[in-house]
């Protein structure tokens, strides 16, 4: 039971952290874009859309590359410490994942309010 409590905490932790840094993101994106677009709420959606489905796609293209490599040679995380201060169960491909999730949320976002 405390295994089970230690992963929805980390699960938590990292939706958490992945919707503050694509709010972030996405916020600085949609500035771009409606300045850019000539001071249009929509172009500003439209440029923040597509920017996090863009890093949410680079994310996820990784997160495979690292998948796909881990047989062929051992990987060298030399941070594995550090990390597991502030995630104790899951590692650092599933918090990528689930960073890249809350990107393609937010992206969902964004596209309904368009």
């Amino acid at each position: 039971m405390k295994n089970v409590k230690e992963i929805l905490v980390d699960f938590i932790k990292a939706v958490i952290l992945g919707l503050v840094i694509s709010a972030a993101v996405g916020g600085v994106l949609f500035l771009a874009g409606f300045l850019a677009g000539g001071f249009h709420g929509e172009k500003g959606l439209e440029v923040g859309k597509d920017g996090l489905l863009l890093i949410a796609s680079l994310g996820m293209f990784l997160l495979a590359g690292m998948l796909l490599s881990k047989g062929k040679k051992p990987e060298q995380f030399t941070e594995m410490d550090s990390w597991r201060r502030h995630f104790r169960i899951i590692g650092y491909k599933t918090a990528i994942g689930i960073v890249c999730a809350a990107f393609l949320t937010a992206a969902s976002v964004m596209d309904g309010m368009l």
